[in-house]
């Protein structure tokens, strides 16, 4: 590396024609730079100056020795310029992983407006259930859903806190009745969010008059980690299960789905966006913003 910073030295005193010249540029003193070029002379075994004290001329060996240096300090100021670009400017690859059903409709409504503002600006969007590797896939965001953060590197920042409803179709409540209390809940069918069958799942339902009930929610016929399965089984009339309500907007506008006990909620989900670490690039601080836009303002439907 000293090498390196030598040839840079080598570099600026040609183009600026003295050491005390190439000096006040690098902010340190013609004596200092002198001995940057003795150093690098001794390094590469020839006199790259003629020195007297009037005049600083380049021997042969240094007039083929500065193109190269000259160049290398070129590119080193073009790297420091795509750098600050990415760093500055709404351009570039912005990488983005979620669930799928986060980067579907969500996602592209949250982040289309930044898109069509930024044509220089391109999405690459990483959608899978399961956990996504943020450093083997270079990704800038990450979002999470009741995700235990379990690398203090990371950093989340909030988004939203999602209400959660129990719903069903109409063909199942049609078959197996509509629960009128919380206590009727576990004799129901019900569509449990887990990679497996297994224990009852303790789960606190809130009343809005801030009373609580707890219970078990029975083994299910269908388990999935995917809320959009769980979404699909449930629209069938296989069963019951909690949903994000934005989620479900369009089904209960069309009726397909039903609020069941409107007045209690379970613990909402909270979304959360995880980064590396410190947002450094303007494509992330804009892309968070627009993302926390969208998702604190989503709209509820059947508020009671």
């Amino acid at each position: 590396m000293d090498k390196l910073n030598r040839m840079a030295v080598f570099a600026i005193v040609v183009t600026e024609g003295s050491f005390s010249a190439a000096g006040r540029r690098l902010g340190i003193s013609a004596s200092a730079v002198s001995q940057h070029i003795r150093a690098l002379e001794g390094t590469v075994g020839a006199a790259l100056f003629h020195r007297s004290t009037r005049k600083l001329a380049l021997t042969e060996a240094g007039a083929a020795f500065y193109p190269g240096c000259q160049a290398m300090l070129n590119e080193a100021h073009q790297a420091e310029q795509r750098l600050a670009e990415m760093r500055d400017t709404l351009v570039g690859e912005l990488r983005i992983a979620s669930t799928v059903g986060i980067g579907g409709t969500p996602l592209a409504r949250a982040l289309f407006p930044l898109l069509q503002a930024n044509p220089g600006l391109t999405l690459r969007v990483l959608a899978d259930d399961e956990i996504v590797d943020l450093i083997g896939e270079r990704v800038d965001i990450a979002l999470r859903v009741n995700r235990t953060l379990e690398d203090a590197s990371y950093i989340a920042h909030p988004l939203a806190d999602w209400p959660m409803v129990i719903c069903a179709a109409p063909r199942y409540l049609s078959r197996w009745g509509v629960p009128e209390t919380p206590e009727e809940l576990a004799v129901h069918h019900w569509l449990i969010n887990g990679s497996a069958a297994g224990p009852a799942q303790p789960t606190v339902l809130h009343h809005r008059s801030g009373r609580r009930f707890h219970f078990r929610i029975p083994p299910g016929a269908v388990n999935s980690s995917s809320m959009n399965v769980l979404r699909a089984f449930t629209l069938e009339g296989v069963g019951m299960s909690l949903q994000p309500l934005y989620e479900i907007d369009g089904e209960l506008g069309r009726g397909e789905l039903i609020v069941l006990l409107p007045e209690w909620r379970a613990d909402p989900l909270k979304l959360h966006a995880l980064t590396l670490e410190k947002v450094h690039t303007e494509k992330n601080r804009q892309a968070l913003r627009y993302l926390r836009d969208y998702f604190q303002h989503l709209p509820e439907r059947g508020k009671s």
